[in-house]
């Protein structure tokens, strides 16, 4: 058993009983092979919502800056969590990412790249890290929605995570990875992530 196996069995139960966790869609997440998990994001617990819905092993972009936060910044390092430098080209965050997917495993990102709790998903403006990852690894990119009431992610409230559909490469149209293919790439996954709200 590895050490993320370890945690996420220590931590599961926990979790799932204070956050009432309910999973839609499981059966839409590839048994194997390389993919992007793209997902709104409300709260700092939200790639724990994620780990205990998908049972793959997740490598999550994540700001530098919460890794320094007492016994949180442990367990995401710990749970193999990518350090990010935000407002700049991070070329080793990207590097590791790309890497991890070659290797035909899985990057989650929060599109909206930062915390957004109860702000309507479709009125924040994604980035095209997602696309991006896609594109240059020829990689699916598996659509998620964390469902909270008031947006909000709170102990002992129902917390629904629906997991849609994969997107195929070739549906996102990218042929060169142009800024402007970014760009529309981004906004269909984001629409297709944003529709699972209203399937919880």
């Amino acid at each position: 058993m590895t050490l993320y196996e370890k945690l996420v069995n220590r931590l599961g139960g926990l979790f799932r009983r204070m956050y009432k966790l309910n999973v839609i869609g499981e059966e839409n997440v590839p048994a194997d092979g390389a993919f992007v998990l793209g997902c709104n994001h409300t709260a700092l617990f939200d790639p724990i919502m994620l780990i205990l819905s998908i049972p793959r092993t997740i490598r999550f972009m994540a700001k530098k800056e919460s890794f320094k936060t007492p016994v949180i910044g442990r367990l995401m390092a710990k749970l193999g969590m990518i350090p990010v430098n935000r407002g700049v080209a991070d070329l080793k965050a990207m590097k590791a990412s790309l890497s991890c997917l070659k290797e035909g495993g899985v990057i989650g990102i929060f599109p909206q790249g930062t915390r957004c709790p109860g702000v309507d998903p479709e009125t924040t403006k994604p980035k095209d890290g997602v696309a991006m990852l896609s594109y240059r690894t020829n990689s699916p990119v598996l659509p998620a929605f964390i469902v909270t009431k008031g947006r909000k992610l709170r102990p002992f409230r129902k917390t629904t995570v629906v997991i849609g559909k994969p997107i195929k490469p070739e549906e996102l149209m990218i042929s060169s990875g142009t800024p402007s293919e970014y760009k529309a790439a981004t906004e269909l996954i984001w629409s297709r992530i944003c529709d699972l709200e209203d399937k919880a």
